[in-house]
C-alpha cells in the first residue's frame, strides 16, 4: 500500500522540492548552490527507478526487481532523505520538511515491508523451483507417494 500512494506522492514531493529550492536559490551560500540541486536531481532520478523497480517486483513478484527496490531505498533515498531534511547548513523551509518527513515515513515503512517480502517472496520461489526440479527428474515426493515396498516372491 505504501509504494500505492508513494507513487501519487512523489510529483508532489518534486514540486513541493523544487518550488521550496527555486526560492531559497539565491539565499544560499555558493556550495550548497552546488550541492542542493545536485542533490535533488540524484534523487528525482532514483526515485523514478526505484518506483518502477518496485511496481515491477511487486505485481510480478520479481525477487531481482524488489532487491534492487530495496537496495537503491536503503542506500541511496534513506541517507538523502535524511540529508535533505536534517542538513543544518541549509536553508531548511516548512514545506521542505513537511514533504520529506512524509517521504522519509514511506521509505521506512517500504523498507520494513520490502524485507519480509523479501524473504518471503524467496522462499516461494525456491518451493516451486524445487517442485519443478524434482519434478522433472522424476523423484518422487515423499509427502504424496509411499515408499516401494518389495515383495518376497
Amino acid at each position: 500500500m505504501a509504494l500505492f500512494y508513494n507513487v501519487y506522492f512523489a510529483p508532489l514531493w518534486f514540486t513541493a522540492s523544487l518550488t521550496a529550492l527555486l526560492l531559497k536559490h539565491s539565499h544560499l551560500p555558493e556550495y550548497y548552490q552546488f550541492l542542493t540541486p545536485t542533490v535533488l536531481s540524484i534523487m528525482t532520478v532514483f526515485e523514478l527507478i526505484r518506483l518502477y523497480c518496485g511496481y515491477v517486483g511487486n505485481l510480478q513478484e520479481r525477487v531481482p526487481e524488489l532487491s534492487a527496490f530495496w537496495m537503491v531505498t536503503l542506500l541511496l533515498q534513506l541517507p538523502l532523505a535524511l540529508y535533505s531534511l536534517l542538513d543544518s547548513g541549509a536553508i531548511i523551509l516548512p514545506l521542505e520538511i513537511s514533504v520529506n518527513v512524509i517521504l522519509l515515513g514511506f521509505l521506512v515503512v517500504e523498507l520494513l515491508v520490502c524485507t519480509s517480502t523479501i524473504r518471503h517472496m524467496t522462499l516461494v520461489q525456491e518451493t516451486k523451483f524445487s517442485l519443478l526440479n524434482d519434478s522433472a527428474r522424476g523423484t518422487p515426493d515423499p509427502a504424496t507417494d509411499p515408499p516401494a515396498t518389495s515383495s518376497a516372491i
